[in-house]
């Protein structure tokens, strides 16, 4: 068995030497020392070894270790010249993403609710349900928030590229951390999972509205097969391809769709869930807030409110001033989004 390479070890900080020392000008000695200590303490916090250092440095290994050993007999001052910019553009990242706004946690909008009660339907009644609402009104983060305070509720997300029933599987799969190499036993893997879990399972499909017919019809089979709810989230267009599937017979459809027990399609009330959103990021100009309320209402809704003024937040930030209607409409021109009518 392979033991594993000690991080620690790895790093200790080096003894340049005797050949090193007399070769090199005492500066760019000097400057090595520095960035050696600078280099170590990015590596221990990243867990990255000297060859994953290497690799971000775009330095051969080898010339790298010797570098980082103090044995390098070439040019000092060049390598030296390379790792400095590295860790400048390292440290310059860090510097931005630390400057980015967090946006605030799930909030209990109309919408937020409603999905949350849907959610807990299903999941209490091992029912089959649809959450079927426009792009970019907190569906996703609404689902996440239940994921992460109720127990047994698991969520995968479906793209174009996974919308069979094999590719929703192995989304399912490494949701439920179920391990299973063959293709024909994922199903019966699957299946066991959900019983050692037992009743109070729910599953949450996001994204929906790519799921193929067939792979509708494969959660149907969850559904009576192992009592667990399941939840299809996404965009008005979730199971409109099975409905119009005319190769299915009305049957076939019939079986499918009625095991929908519930179908959440109708939003609230969007002008007071953007305020709600608007009031998280304690926005109180007045003139901000109408401008964030008429984004609100275009397509994309919080999700645009909460875009937008991540955007204008660090301008405002960099004046020392607070948040106003002139940050917010430079911002969405620099979204390229179109104008607020």
């Amino acid at each position: 068995m392979k033991r594993p390479v000690s991080t620690s070890s790895t790093w200790d900080h080096p003894e340049p030497s005797a050949e090193f020392l007399a070769k090199h000008p005492e500066q760019d000695v000097m400057a090595w020392r520095s960035l050696v200590a600078r280099v170590i303490q990015v590596a221990t916090a990243n867990g990255w070894r000297k060859a994953d250092i290497a690799r971000r440095t775009g330095m051969p290994e080898g010339s790298f270790s010797q570098w980082a050993s103090g044995k390098y007999p070439g040019v000092l001052a060049n390598l030296n010249s390379q790792v400095d910019n590295w860790l400048l553009a390292l440290e310059e990242s860090s510097s931005l993403a630390a400057s980015v706004p967090v946006s605030p946690g799930f909030q209990p909008t109309l919408v937020g609710v409603e999905i949350m009660q849907t959610l807990a339907w299903a999941q209490v009644t091992s029912g089959f349900v649809a959450i079927k609402l426009d792009a970019g009104i907190g569906k996703t983060t609404a689902c996440r928030h239940y994921c992460n305070t109720r127990p047994h509720a698991f969520m995968a997300t479906v793209s174009p590229h996974t919308k069979t029933v094999h590719g929703m599987l192995v989304e399912l799969a490494a949701e439920l951390e179920v391990q299973e190499n063959n293709p024909a036993r994922l199903v019966r893997a699957i299946g066991r999972k959900l019983s050692r879990i037992g009743d109070g399972t729910l599953l949450i499909i996001d994204e929906a509205q790519n799921l193929t017919g067939d792979a509708i019809n494969q959660l149907r089979h969850f559904v009576d097969i192992y009592k667990c709810g399941i939840a299809l989230v996404g965009n008005e267009d979730t199971a409109t391809d099975f409905l119009t599937d005319r190769s299915r017979s009305v049957s076939s459809k019939a079986q499918v769709m009625s095991r929908f027990d519930k179908l959440l399609r109708r939003e609230p009330n969007r002008a007071e869930d953007a305020m709600r959103m608007i009031r998280a990021w304690n926005i109180e100009d007045e003139n901000a807030i109408k401008f964030l309320l008429g984004i609100g209402m275009k397509p994309g809704a919080l999700r645009q409110i909460d875009r937008t003024v991540k955007n204008a937040l660090p301008a405002a930030t960099g004046e020392g001033v607070e948040l106003t209607l002139k940050h917010l409409q430079e911002a969405w021109k620099r979204r390229d989004l179109g104008d607020i009518v």
